[in-house]
């Protein structure tokens, strides 16, 4: 393991465990500390652990490594800034404090998708090409995960500006719960169901149901995404309920497109290996 992607661990579980200290406040009548403790458990934690899992596997599933390594530890530390000093000001309901917070989470945001951007057209190749499929028509399952972690990248600044705008008074409306859900349903889950597409056939020598019912699941997914966004920021109910729906459908269906991967592993199965072993740099 690479020393960025262990820095990302353990600021993720310290910040875990921050993030536990505020919810037994709560238990023991601090209401205040709820905010915080959401805050800090989504786009600190959660985040934090979606983020290192990234640094760790893109370069395996690429078989290149990430041309500027520095702009990883820039990331942590802008990261480490952003997602505490936001909580604080949640805590203290200090609004000036908290216009800070999201400004570095959303520049934070923004030097996770530079580095992979990177990686991806700029990355140093390891010398040798990604490992094959284990399974066939995996290819075409591997485009549609690609799809919906680019989709979920994409959604925290989006979710990240629409804080912000809310609090600096660029925007009026039920723009931050619009925003929670999107970090949940678009940033959280659509990276769960994308690294699933990629990862779970290599972990079980299964294949998931095909590209078909992928690609059905994500365009659910999104569409409901949409509808639930908008339906809280614009105060259309009957919207938000549609979206609501169709979110549960497309959950559903995802579920049901991995369920075949989830069976015991097939003997003799070409499972995920590094395609070579990583050195501190």
């Amino acid at each position: 393991m690479l020393p960025t992607t262990r820095g990302w661990l353990v600021s993720s579980l310290l910040l875990l465990a921050v993030a536990s200290l505020l919810h037994t406040a709560v238990l023991f009548g601090a209401s205040g500390a709820w905010a915080a403790m959401v805050h800090l458990t989504l786009f600190g934690w959660i985040s934090g652990m979606i983020v290192a899992v990234n640094y760790h596997t893109m370069p395996v599933f690429t078989a290149r490594d990430f041309p500027r390594p520095p702009l990883i530890w820039a990331h942590l530390a802008v990261f480490l800034a952003g997602a505490p000093l936001a909580a604080v000001a949640l805590l203290l309901n200090i609004n000036g404090l908290l216009v800070a917070g999201l400004a570095l989470e959303l520049a934070a945001s923004l030097l996770f998708m530079l580095n992979i951007g990177l990686l991806l057209t700029r990355g140093v190749p390891r010398g040798v090409p990604p490992a094959p499929p284990p399974v066939a028509g995996q290819r075409a399952v591997d485009k549609i995960g690609t799809r919906a972690t680019s989709a979920s990248g994409l959604s925290l600044p989006i979710t990240l500006a629409l804080m912000l705008g809310g609090r600096t008074g660029l925007i009026s409306g039920a723009w931050w719960l619009a925003a929670e859900h999107l970090a949940a349903l678009g940033w959280v889950m659509l990276m769960i169901v994308g690294v699933a597409y990629h990862v779970l056939p290599r972990f079980s020598g299964r294949a998931t149901r095909g590209a078909a019912w992928a690609g059905a699941q994500l365009g659910l997914h999104l569409a409901a995404l949409l509808m639930i966004v908008f339906g809280l920021g614009l105060g259309i109910g009957g919207l938000f309920a549609a979206g609501a729906l169709t979110m549960s459908v497309a959950l559903a269906l995802f579920a049901w497109t991995v369920w075949p991967t989830l069976r015991a592993v097939r003997a003799g199965a070409a499972l995920l290996q590094p395609t070579v072993k990583e050195t501190p740099r």
